[in-house]
């Protein structure tokens, strides 16, 4: 299991109790809030978090049915049926599991964790499965950094990585399970752990697997000083102030003609994701573009003045929480700007985890499953339903390959590429091209894109391969692994990039200035990302063709939807 997040743990749970030998790789400390290897399970950035209920067949109220439809609704026809139907079929027996580990949730209707002080003020998900997996005597590999799969036979049968001395090990496996979570690391803005550099979508590519809706990904409103806390403006229909660095009102200049302010908060209060499928896009659009005109404060932020007004949706807990941050809510103005969350598309996998390529399997973040936007409560409840099912499947599909052993033909030359890179001696730092790379697709990706934007992304990506090809400078072990990073930091951004410049379109998080409508005649499709040859190669094929979709009248029915 790669990874140390909520995903990565469930899985190892379920193929222990499989009766598989299981090994936890995780970057840096295993369960240490918001750093190298806790995953964005346990990044301590919100006041509460949720998992989608679903209540019985027959049921009043979010029966299975009901909850599926409402999934299929916000994906806006972009989610897998398949994988839907798995969650609200299993997410009982989950959230069960989780009660009988000892988590406690604030209500039944919606499955609401506060932030856990006893926890690193996280949900406390990673800690109490950490608990179990120390009590399971489950092996952790602390300080690996998993850089590359190794395939053999056309089968996964181990990975590679480096300490964090710079040392290259092999691991030797039966099965491998990616859970490594998303790309947040690719944008300057942005809540994810610092480990979170695409490497599972990365190794899976290079592996052979498939990606899938990687240009729909989750954005939201937080804070950008004195720390990062997501800012979630729930039932809050009035206009609050939002002014630049200046003290001026900026947003109604970048209102449409006929769009009013009230009705982009109204569409606002229904949902805190980024999304073009209703007027709210347009503040998000304000807040960017505030920035990104020089308005803003000095730390990108534009201040957001909530004195006036209350969110309707456990609002003691934001305000107790902001105040644990230093925030005062009702006296101080709160920096905001648009922050990167998470992404809605992945690796392609079955209902089980697993890929096209034998022996491999991920879960979490790591997979696609849901659309152009996504239900909220259903990334961290996915992350436990099907890192049980991968788990147990890796376990079964370990237990029965074939007898296969890892030679050094499959391994030496992934080994030789980084003994080679850890002898670079240019001019520039990896944490110096990844400062630039965060802030230039931050810049060109997020919120909106247009063809030019997308056009200044792809050429600084080929220009960063370059320097990080020929110039960079590795002078001690953390350049190693931040250099391997940037790698597949790259290759991530060229799979965002391309699908969101074949999209020509605008689809829930994916808003294209210059396709600004949604386009079903032509865009009923997914797109899928895949190394042919080494070069990045997409195709088209829509995953819900045999369950069709279509728009429902009224849009998802409950709101707030995520």
């Amino acid at each position: 299991m790669i990874g140390g997040g909520g995903a990565a743990t469930a899985a190892a749970l379920a193929a222990h109790e499989a009766g598989s030998r299981v090994l936890l790789a995780v970057k840096g400390r295993f369960g240490v809030p918001g750093g190298r290897g806790a995953g964005a399970t346990s990044n301590p950035i919100a006041d509460f978090w949720t998992i989608r209920t679903v209540g019985p067949k027959g049921g009043l109220f979010n029966t299975p049915d009901a909850v599926h439809a409402d999934m299929l609704q916000t994906g806006l026809g972009m989610a897998d049926p398949v994988l839907c139907r798995v969650f609200v079929d299993e997410i009982g027996d989950t959230l069960r599991r989780l009660d009988d580990m000892g988590l406690r949730f604030r209500s039944k209707m919606l499955a609401t964790l506060s932030a856990n002080s006893a926890a690193g003020g996280t949900n406390g998900i990673v800690a109490t499965q950490k608990a179990l997996i120390h009590d399971a005597d489950i092996p952790v590999l602390e300080q690996a950094n998993v850089v590359d799969l190794i395939v053999s036979g056309g089968r996964c049968v181990g990975a590679l990585g480096v300490d964090d001395l710079g040392e290259p090990f092999v691991i030797e496996a039966g099965a491998v399970v990616l859970a490594t979570g998303g790309v947040g690391q690719l944008f300057q803005w942005s809540f994810n752990p610092p480990g979170n550099t695409g490497d599972g979508y990365a190794m899976a590519l290079r592996a052979g697997a498939e990606l899938f809706n990687m240009e729909f990904m989750q954005q939201g409103l937080a804070t950008t000083w004195p720390t990062q806390a997501i800012v979630m403006l729930y039932e809050v229909d009035e206009p609050y102030r939002l002014v630049n660095a200046s003290g001026r009102s900026f947003v109604e200049s970048y209102l449409p003609s006929g769009v009013e302010l009230r009705a982009v908060t109204r569409s606002k209060s229904h949902h805190w994701p980024v999304s073009c499928r209703d007027e709210s896009i347009h503040l998000d659009r304000a807040i960017k573009a505030e920035a990104l005109a020089g308005r803003a404060t000095a730390n990108d932020a534009v201040l957001l003045d909530l004195s006036a007004v209350d969110r309707g949706f456990e609002p003691e807990l934001f305000v107790k929480f902001m105040l644990s941050k230093g925030i005062d809510v009702k006296r101080d103005l709160v920096h905001v700007q648009v922050h990167h969350h998470t992404s809605n598309g992945g690796v392609r996998v079955d209902a089980d985890g697993e890929t096209r390529v034998a022996g491999l399997f991920a879960t979490g973040e790591t997979i696609g499953w849901q659309g152009a936007d996504r239900l909220g409560g259903t990334m961290l409840g996915g992350s436990q339903v099907f890192g049980r099912r991968a788990g147990a499947k890796a376990a079964r599909a370990s237990a029965a390959r074939p007898a296969v052993t890892l030679g050094a033909a499959a391994a030496d030359p992934l080994i030789d590429r980084i003994r080679c890179l850890r002898e670079a001696s240019g001019r520039v730092r990896p944490s110096e091209l990844r400062l630039g790379l965060q802030r230039t697709l931050w810049e060109t990706l997020l919120v909106e894109k247009d063809v030019e934007s997308l056009a200044r992304a792809r050429s600084f990506l080929a220009e960063d391969r370059d320097r990080l090809e020929a110039d960079v400078a590795i002078t001690e072990p953390g350049d190693l692994v931040l250099a391997l990073e940037q790698r597949n930091l790259h290759d991530v951004a060229e799979a965002i990039v391309e699908a969101a410049s074949a999209r020509t379109e605008s689809r829930g998080s994916h808003y294209r200035s210059d396709y600004p409508r949604r386009d079903d005649a032509n865009w009923m499709t997914n797109l899928f990302a895949s190394h042919v040859n080494g070069e990045l190669s997409l195709r088209r094929e829509w995953v819900a063709r045999e369950h069709g979709w279509t728009d429902r009248p009224g849009d998802v029915r409950i709101k707030p939807w995520g």
